[in-house]
């Protein structure tokens, strides 16, 4: 008994320590924040539609839980899907999974970003890159999504944490984590692996070619292999071989395919943080600049003196902005550059550390207040930008979705349905379905000879429907639907009203294939759905 109440004093007396230290009291503020603030948007956003993306997971998932019939996509890593299903298999609904992976995983990420600030530079500018990270407008968007992000930047953060650690201690259990993070952030996102990428390059800075006589090194390096093996496997027993995926990427959508380059990337560093942010972001880069420029002589002489978080960090941003401006190209998403948000809000952090503590000198009432400024401005921005951005998106392919569950209500689990909105149509009707994106008539008449779908989805909404099926054309004083296998027409106004509208709802083809128009019951949303039968 008297050992047991000294074991309880030992915690108490470590708790009350823990809770003394301010630092630890504000970091639960900041993370009991962005917990809400993330409820707060996905309530919003509300039952909205799956994109593309996001069905495909869930997909994926009831396909692996329910037996749905979907087609594996090989380039998308497995994790986050399996973790889905396996909460389905315990009957949790569609808002309790995002919830479990999304939401949560969306505010350990924030947490992340002190752990890894507090290590690289100070806890002081850890807060101030937490507090920023909490509220960063992209963040609190994709949090009401479901997608994978969240999770794989999380381990990327982990796995930068503990090679970090690795660096400055030469510790074996460092670097297993370090590359065991690498991996699992690779799970759930490819772009996982520029984590190892940007490690590489900052490695050969560190060490030059001398990193190969370090052990611990090729230890972090078996860790990531061993932990990809089940993923190596996995691909080789679906899709033939353990690097399937690769070709998707590699000269996919990269290097060779006639796309301008990805400049857009550069505008990142400006739309996550806002005026404010990106005005000390400036400022905290210009110091680390100032310091590099100053040791500059000295770090090539030692290179002990080249374990530099100002280095470490800007090597990351290179490596992040040089993958996607000259091999990803085109149009960079914000969602795929979100390990730049961590890196910036440190930049940021020590731009808004160097001001206020010159501020301090005078006043540290003064300090205080501008640093309080500085965050309602910033905070405010963020909001009115996740706000107005999750109302604009929520009803996008609201009909795709209603036309979906209306399929899955009237047919029974064995019917097919042809929809070019592959995954969402799926997702939702949890039928099988066949995409005709792009099919000539020859192709698609022998979907229909070998396949007997059920139901045809024809839409506007996605842009790869064969243009002898339905296309959208523009007039001078509006624009217009032609459908011409189904031999209708709709005609739309400036102002979006339908001003003209021929839509059979009844037509035979070919003498074969007859379509009834069962949806939608009333006014026109966007897609028709048909009832196919067999003559």
């Amino acid at each position: 008994m008297e050992k047991e109440r000294e074991i309880i004093e030992e915690r108490k007396r470590k708790l009350k320590n823990w809770l003394n230290n301010r630092y630890n009291i504000w970091i639960i503020l900041v993370i009991m924040a962005a917990i809400i603030i993330r409820i707060y948007y996905v309530n919003m956003a509300g039952d909205q539609t799956m994109w593309w993306d996001e069905a495909e997971y869930m997909a994926t998932a009831k396909y692996w839980a329910l037996g749905v019939p979907y087609d594996i996509n090989q380039q998308r890593p497995p994790l986050f899907q399996l973790l889905a299903a396996i909460l389905l298999k315990f009957n949790l609904s569609e808002p309790t999974i995002k919830f479990i992976l999304v939401v949560l995983p969306s505010a350990f990420l924030v947490l992340c970003v002190y752990w890894l600030g507090r290590e690289l530079f100070n806890k002081r500018v850890a807060l101030f890159a937490t507090a920023g990270t909490a509220f960063v407008w992209s963040l609190l968007f994709w949090t009401a999504r479901f997608q994978p992000d969240f999770l794989s930047v999380t381990f990327q953060l982990l796995s930068i944490l503990f090679f970090w650690k690795l660096f400055k201690t030469n510790k074996t259990s460092n670097a297993i984590y370090a590359g065991f993070f690498a991996a699992l952030a690779f799970y759930f996102k490819i772009s996982g692996l520029l984590v190892p990428l940007s490690i590489l390059i900052f490695v050969l800075f560190k060490d030059g070619l001398s990193f190969i006589r370090n052990k611990r090194y090729w230890i972090s390096l078996a860790a990531f292999i061993v932990t990809m093996i089940p993923f190596a496997i996995w691909q080789y027993l679906l899709f033939g071989k353990p690097t399937a995926f690769a070709p998707s990427y590699i000269g996919g959508t990269g290097i060779g395919q006639g796309w301008d380059f990805g400049w857009m990337t550069l505008n990142f560093f400006y739309i996550f943080p806002k005026i404010w942010f990106f005005i000390l972001f400036l400022i905290g880069l210009g110091l680390a600049i100032f310091k590099f420029g100053l040791s500059f002589d000295i770090l090539l002489k030692d290179k002990n003196k080249r374990l530099n978080p100002y280095i470490f960090s800007i090597t990351i941003l290179i490596v992040l902005v040089l993958f996607y401006i000259f091999y990803i190209r085109g149009t960079i998403e914000d969602r795929w550059v979100f390990l730049m948000i961590p890196f910036i809000m440190y930049f940021s952090g020590l731009g808004l550390d160097f001001i206020s503590n010159k501020i301090g000198k005078y006043s540290k009432l003064i300090s205080a207040i501008f640093i309080l400024l500085i965050f309602a401005f910033f905070i405010y921005a963020q909001t009115q930008h996740a706000t107005q951005l999750v109302k604009i998106k929520k009803d996008t392919y609201l009909p795709v979705k209603e036309s979906a569950l209306f399929i899955k209500d009237i047919s029974s689990k064995n019917e097919i349905v042809l929809s070019v909105s592959y995954t969402q149509t799926t997702t939702y009707s949890e039928r099988k379905v066949i995409t005709y994106a792009e099919a000539t008539p020859d192709e698609f008449h022998a979907i229909l000879e070998k396949d007997k779908p059920s139901y045809i989805v024809v839409s506007i909404l996605e842009p790869h429907h064969p243009t002898w099926i339905i296309q959208q054309v523009t007039y001078n004083d509006g624009w217009g639907i032609i459908m011409p296998y189904f031999n209708s027409s709709i005609i739309v106004n400036s102002n979006n009203q339908i001003v003209g509208m021929d839509v059979k709802p009844s037509i035979v083809t070919q003498d074969k294939y007859k379509f009834d128009l069962i949806y939608p019951e009333k006014q026109f949303n966007g897609l028709f759905v048909y009832r196919i039968t067999y003559l």
